[in-house]
């Protein structure tokens, strides 16, 4: 009796250790699941979005309105598209103008393609739901819970920070495409001044004043602003050299432009002594000064 007890509790426990064990290894494989189609659901939409980024941006800068006091309307770019999965299949399905344009233009065509349907995009979303639960709303000002429907908020924010990265890169490049331009200009001006005998110096990149050289032969000393320019120069750079003359203790102010000047820029000149010249006539520097 004793001895079939013993049996009977040894089976009973072994199946009980055999059903922990089974299911301690479907909870790691769901959360192994889980963690691969959160992962490959959120480096697919980065990846789709980096490769479609220019397009994206000049979508964006289609659509967007901006009205007499410049405050820009998204409206038409962010799109309202239905968050209910039915609604969504519904509205794919009849063609929907809310699937048209935009941010919801771009989810249909694009992301919804890669994933092969509404079906698997959804699925590799709940995951990526149920290891990144708690989201920072900026909105309201809290953190709170990632619901279903905020699906479609987390694919316009990728979306809208990789467009405003976008705009910021694109900015910093010409900006330093811009001051390279100078750069080189400015350097083509000094070479000219130092062929024909002048003392030349840079002033530093920072707190210039508005002189990008200061060049001095016998007691003359010219506070010198180079522009290499597209356009005509106009009264801001004529103000700014006029006014570092006299912070650099100068005898003249010059104003260097490739592109010409201004008919303000030349009055305002003439009223504050400031010589407007091209590059081409730094050579005979001395002589148009004195």
């Amino acid at each position: 009796m004793n001895k079939n007890f013993f049996i009977l509790s040894f089976l009973i426990i072994s199946f009980l250790i055999t059903i922990f064990r089974c299911f301690i290894l479907k909870k790691r494989k769901y959360k192994l699941n889980n963690a691969l189609n959160a992962n490959y659901f959120l480096e697919t939409i980065n990846q789709l979005i980096e490769e479609n980024k220019y397009n994206l941006l000049e979508e964006r800068l289609r659509l967007k309105v901006i009205d007499a006091y410049g405050n820009e309307d998204l409206k038409k770019w962010i799109g309202n598209p239905p968050l209910d999965e039915i609604l969504i299949a519904k509205s794919l399905k009849s063609g929907s103008k809310r699937f048209k344009e935009g941010i919801p233009y771009f989810w249909e065509k694009v992301i919804l393609k890669k994933f092969s349907g509404q079906e698997s995009f959804f699925e590799k979303w709940n995951s990526y739901r149920n290891i990144n639960p708690i989201i920072n709303d900026e909105i309201i000002g809290c953190n709170r819970i990632l619901e279903f429907e905020d699906w479609f908020i987390f694919i316009a924010s990728q979306i809208e920070k990789s467009c405003l990265k976008t705009i910021g890169n694109n900015s910093l490049k010409k900006r330093n495409q811009n001051y390279k331009k100078g750069i080189i200009f400015e350097n083509h001006c000094m070479e000219i001044l130092k062929q024909k005998g002048w003392k030349v110096k840079e002033t530093p990149n920072t707190g210039d004043q508005g002189v990008d050289l200061i060049a001095s032969i016998d007691n003359l000393r010219i506070c010198i602003q180079c522009k290499n320019h597209k356009k005509a120069i106009g009264n801001n750079a004529v103000q700014e050299v006029s006014a570092g003359k006299l912070y650099w203790n100068g005898t003249h102010a010059v104003l260097v432009s490739k592109s010409g000047f201004s008919k303000s820029a030349q009055k305002l000149a003439r009223a504050n002594k400031v010589k407007l010249i091209s590059d081409s006539e730094l050579k005979d520097l001395e002589k148009l000064l004195i």
